[in-house]
């Protein structure tokens, strides 16, 4: 009799237990969520010593943004002593490779972007490269160049880069009055066209640039033996290439064609940096959408998975950060709540808007947790998928802007 009473026991404690361990979405956030500040350039607690220990650990730090927060450029300057202190010497971002060679040269010459930017502002309407058009941006630029890294441009010319690259080219020629007159021609085409995409966004400004008689007849004249002018006119075109299938409606073959520059871009400069180094670190700022492992939300495998898969054939590590801002701060003085509504139940539990406090979440561990436990969150399992951490901004202003309208 006692041993039937024990036999029932048994069960009954594994029943009770097995209820006593289930864990909620919001307890398994509660459970992995850090905190961290940042004052005067430096970040410090537990949250930033899980990211310093990262960052220690991989050879790709991938740091998927929401573009134009100031609190999102802060951070990317606050870690920059870490990335340093670990061996990072590269800072792969979302701009085309001729146009990280420009602002390099403007802020090691000029010590700012301000006049650049202004100047083709002004010409066109619109910024020459985009994610350094923030007077926040500028100081983490300046940084990373002060720490000796070395810029690399991963994607295709931004919408304006022909105003300024045309310049370059010229400027790489012989500068013959012939070719003198041709370029001021094909200059102020340039400029009018550019103008007209601007301002319309029907007008197919890139398939004309493309088909154009005016800026081929320019770049025919040009010494194509000079690497840099031949690396311009071919980024250009295939850039041009990239928008012309945006005007025809080709989304799909868009975005592969602009993975593909991007992935060969990052290649070219990671085969040269493998000439001097074993195993070359790459900090990588981009759009969140672009960072992800596995599938991103344009359901292709992105530069970041790129990273990823490249990692693990190094037998090394990488780690994929999304940044966003918790909240904005209005001009009034009041904010905004910055979290998506199918995200509110899983992240306002742990974030305090009106803190200066950064959240860490981490993913990776949740993940793990998620053998053991059932998550009900598709928004909550839609990141755990794709990043490693979360990291929401306290209340950020937008980027101010670096040039004068």
């Amino acid at each position: 009799m006692k041993k039937k009473i024990l036999m029932l026991f048994i069960p009954i404690i594994f029943i009770s237990n097995l209820f006593s361990q289930v864990k909620t979405d919001v307890d398994l956030i509660k459970d992995n969520t850090f905190y961290f500040k940042i004052e005067e350039g430096n970040s410090f607690g537990e949250g930033f010593d899980i990211l310093k220990k990262e960052i220690c650990n991989s050879q790709f730090v991938i740091l998927g943004e929401e573009h134009f927060s100031a609190k999102v450029s802060e951070f990317t300057n606050s870690i920059i002593p870490a990335l340093s202190e670990n061996g990072f010497k590269y800072f792969a971002a979302e701009i085309g490779s001729n146009s990280a060679n420009i602002i390099t040269e403007l802020i090691k010459n000029n010590e700012n972007l301000y006049d650049f930017n202004t100047r083709v502002n002004n010409l066109v309407g619109e910024i020459p490269i985009p994610f350094f058009d923030g007077e926040e941006d500028e100081v983490f630029l300046k940084s990373f160049l002060k720490n000796d890294f070395e810029i690399w441009g991963l994607d295709q010319e931004y919408l304006t880069s022909q105003v300024f690259l045309i310049d370059r080219l010229y400027q790489l020629s012989n500068k013959s009055a012939k070719l003198q007159s041709v370029y001021l021609i094909a200059k102020e085409f340039i400029i009018s066209e550019t103008k007209k995409g601007r301002n319309d966004k029907k007008y197919k400004v890139f398939t004309t640039l493309l088909n154009s008689e005016i800026t081929n007849g320019f770049f025919e004249k040009l010494n194509k033996e000079d690497k840099e002018t031949s690396k311009i006119i071919s980024d250009l075109k295939k850039s041009w290439e990239i928008y012309s299938l945006r005007e025809k409606n080709d989304l799909y073959g868009s975005i592969h064609e602009r993975l593909k520059v991007m992935q060969d871009n990052f290649i070219s400069n990671y085969n040269r940096a493998l000439k001097t180094e074993k195993q070359p670190k790459v900090f990588m700022k981009i759009g969140g959408v672009h960072a992800s492992k596995g599938r991103s939300h344009h359901n292709i495998y992105d530069i970041g998975n790129f990273l990823m898969e490249l990692a693990n054939f190094n037998d090394s590590k990488s780690v994929h950060i999304l940044i966003f801002p918790s909240a904005y701060l209005n001009n009034d003085g009041t904010i905004s709540e910055n979290i998506e509504k199918e995200d509110e139940q899983i992240f306002n539990p742990v974030v305090d808007f009106e803190s200066n406090k950064w959240t860490l979440i981490d993913l990776r561990s949740i993940e793990k947790s998620s053998w053991n436990y059932k998550i009900q969150s598709e928004s909550l399992k839609d990141y755990m998928y794709r990043f490693d951490y979360i990291v929401l901004t306290p209340a950020s202003k937008q980027t101010k802007l670096n040039y004068k309208k």
